[in-house]
């Protein structure tokens, strides 16, 4: 019983998702329209930001537009392949799955008509930035176009311009000239720095020397008292080790001579 209910569920999701479309198409419209009408500032990364928005949303729409086809397929599939009918199966009718497919073909011709409104809109609105840009770029500083007898007196403000620019160029070419003198007279006295310590090099090591050669006393005195201190101990060591030996052989030879005699009488 559960796969002849099937058919109706898909029926009732392809009326959600027809629903579902007509929001989006109507977010959609909405920002298209923001698109072809431009912002107020005519600013291009809000334009792209707009456009990518609007893509954003056309691609949900194809999407769930690619989805209510697939459910019409599936609600025409099931009803070819049922082979009984009885009184208490629902079996979508023909106007069920001629509805589907006119919302498929209705938010087909909605998406690509809003894909062509967004094109055209944003081609429009990126010439009209790029017009105002450029009459921005023409304009003076009382914000007039430079027409007419203007355009002599921009002439004449690119030539004090071009010769502040040039002004400006030779004072970094003055100074670019005094850092220049200036690393030359570091590597100069760098130069005599290093010069000054290959003199002095000589008496430095001459100086050091019989400091080396004190240190290197101290460290053969400390290695020989080191030994001497071995040495003695070692010899401690032999000299209590032959005074028991001594010992014993004195003890053993007055138990054998002695001691004995005694224990005869």
């Amino acid at each position: 019983m559960a796969d002849n209910k099937n058919p109706q569920l898909k029926i009732a999701e392809a009326e959600s998702c027809h629903l579902e479309l007509n929001r989006l198409y109507g977010v959609t419209k909405e920002k298209v329209e923001i698109v072809r009408i431009g912002n107020s500032s005519n600013d291009s990364k809000q334009l792209k930001t707009d456009v990518k928005e609007a893509q954003r949303l056309l691609r949900a729409m194809q999407v769930k537009i690619a989805h209510l086809k697939s459910l019409s397929k599936e609600v025409t599939s099931s009803e070819s392949s049922t082979t009984q009918i009885t009184n208490f199966l629902q079996i979508p009718s023909l106007n069920d799955r001629k509805t589907i497919e006119i919302n498929v073909l209705s938010h087909e011709k909605q998406m690509s008509l809003l894909q062509k409104k967004l094109k055209e809109g944003a081609e429009d609105v990126g010439k009209d930035i790029a017009a105002e840009e450029r009459r921005s770029l023409l304009l003076t500083k009382d914000g007039k176009l430079a027409t007419g007898n203007i355009k002599i007196a921009s002439h004449e403000e690119r030539a004090t311009r071009l010769q502040d620019l040039l002004a400006r160029m030779s004072q970094q070419v003055d100074s670019g000239e005094q850092a220049m003198s200036s690393l030359v007279h570091s590597s100069s006295v760098l130069g005599q720095t290093h010069a000054e310590y290959d003199n002095q090099k000589g008496h430095i090591m001459v100086c050091i020397a019989p400091i080396t050669m004190i240190i290197i006393s101290f460290q053969t005195g400390n290695k020989l008292l080191s030994k001497y201190e071995q040495r003695e101990f070692t010899e401690k060591i032999l000299l209590v080790f032959f005074f028991l030996f001594y010992f014993g052989v004195v003890y053993y030879i007055l138990q054998k001579r002695i001691f004995s005699w005694f224990k005869i009488f």
